[in-house]
């Protein structure tokens, strides 16, 4: 079994990105065209709903390479709870991270 957790989105790329070791974002399209084919999805869903909202702010306003401690704890005290539900209500079609879960075909 493989599983992957990606930055979804290309247009979301920032400098926090790049800052935090990422080199690109992913589609769900784009992350099962890198899969083998000797695999078989078993899912492929985005998470954090919410979260979107934050990086798109981020890429729009604040133009930030780091996220200070504070904004750490508000992200994971506040916007990811929020984003638990909002996930279910968006049905995993929306999110800054793309989620895949591949397994070995028998």
């Amino acid at each position: 079994m493989i599983v992957v957790l990606a930055p979804a989105f290309p247009w979301l790329y920032t400098q926090f990105d790049a800052a935090i070791g990422h080199f690109r974002r992913y589609t769900r399209n784009s992350l099962r065209a890198l899969a083998p084919v000797v695999l078989r999805e078993e899912k492929c869903i985005y998470l954090d709903a919410f979260g979107i909202l934050a990086s798109a702010g981020n890429l729009l306003f604040l133009q930030a390479a780091n996220a200070s401690a504070g904004q750490m704890r508000f992200w994971d005290n506040y916007l990811v709870p929020i984003s638990r539900v909002m996930d279910r209500v968006f049905a995993f079609s929306l999110g800054r991270s793309v989620l895949a879960i591949w397994r070995k075909m028998p």
